[in-house]
């Protein structure tokens, strides 16, 4: 089936190719994405995905539109579902750019906005049966600063991590920061569980600001859950009682593997049932 994407609201085949070779995201990786699971016709989280969308285009020096906003973006990713026929079930990315020109030079767009839209061949959400292998991505690291939790088109190190896990038939990879501390993984955020208390890197370990953590942070704090944001080493995660990994598109996946190491998915299982699985009925 030939699908559809938009480009700055105009509907083009997939094989329409209308990025300029000049392009600076290209060029220079600058821009930033949002990836969002559609579910019969819905967005769960989106005041999540819309809030870290709009910090982050300001963090970048995106100049909006006027007609740009969260009604009309929430109205063309609907738009260009529908002519993908995937309503239902659906992956939606969202990618922000500018135009052309070098890095001194003023870019010949200050804004550009691609959505583009893939059914999903499993539409039932469920959390994953079989535990993931995972391992550590040691040949880079990302750095902590003030852009390290936007998720950007700057995506190197990740996907270098997610081809070494191929490589190595892993399911997943941790990435490390500047400090040698875990910051989280290719496409999620890290959690585990020791003793009874949750941890997760905290944002100032550099990791991906993630609509599910935010959003998973905010029930298990609410519901007296034993939380704690903090900096890690890979050894003290490999202790855990429980590993699992967080995003908007699967929810919560569960770690059964890490070298020689095993675990359990008890609590992992009840977050995911208690306060995941409700938000894709």
């Amino acid at each position: 089936m030939s699908l559809y994407y938009s480009l700055d609201q105009k509907i083009f085949a997939e094989d329409e190719l209308r990025i300029h070779p000049d392009n600076r995201s290209f060029r220079y990786g600058e821009g930033l994405f949002e990836t969002i699971r559609l579910n019969k016709g819905k967005i769960p989280l989106w005041s999540l995905h819309w809030k870290r969308l709009s910090e982050s285009l300001s963090k970048l020096y995106f100049e909006l539109p006027l007609h740009f906003n969260e009604a009309e973006l929430k109205e063309e990713i609907l738009r260009v579902a529908k002519r993908n026929h995937c309503v239902d079930a659906a992956r939606v990315r969202i990618t922000f750019f500018k135009g052309e020109g070098g890095i001194w030079e003023r870019p010949s767009s200050s804004f550009h906005c691609l959505v583009q839209c893939w059914p999903l061949e499993k539409k039932e959400f469920s959390m994953n049966e079989n535990g993931l292998d995972i391992g550590l991505f040691e040949a880079g690291r990302k750095s902590c600063d003030s852009f390290s939790n936007l998720k950007t088109n700057n995506y190197l190190l990740y996907a270098l991590a997610a081809q070494y896990a191929k490589a190595e038939k892993l399911n997943e990879c941790l990435v490390l920061n500047q400090h040698g501390r875990i910051c989280d993984a290719t496409i999620a955020n890290v959690f585990f569980s020791k003793d009874g208390m949750i941890h997760t890197p905290g944002l100032k370990e550099g990791c991906v600001n993630g609509v599910m953590r935010s959003f998973l942070l905010e029930q298990l704090r609410n519901a007296g859950f034993q939380l704690k944001e903090g900096a890690y080493l890979p050894d003290e995660i490999a202790a855990a009682d429980e590993i699992f990994l967080s995003n908007a598109m699967y929810g919560l996946r569960w770690v059964k593997l890490w070298g020689d190491r095993t675990y359990q998915f008890q609590q992992a299982s009840t977050i995911f049932n208690r306060f995941i699985s409700p938000l894709f009925p």
